[in-house]
């Protein structure tokens, strides 16, 4: 399974460009990415972002190391 962190990158994203894509804060990002805990909304906003930039549907039991609150 991908990371957070890979999946960005195959996005060709900066943590800021997905944060604000996601229209959360860039220390959220960088927190689900080490994985700390995010509120789930939130990590459902990164994802849902993801997954638009990717063209591909990616749910969040699909990103390893994603620790949702």
């Amino acid at each position: 399974m991908p990371t957070l962190k890979d999946l960005r990158l195959q996005a060709h994203l900066s943590v800021a460009e997905l944060s604000r894509r996601a229209n959360v804060d860039r220390k959220t990002v960088e927190r689900a990415e080490d994985g700390q805990p995010v509120q789930d909304v939130k990590a459902y906003a990164i994802v849902e972002a993801l997954s638009n930039i990717l063209g591909k549907s990616i749910k969040l039991e699909e990103v390893e190391g994603l620790n949702i609150l």
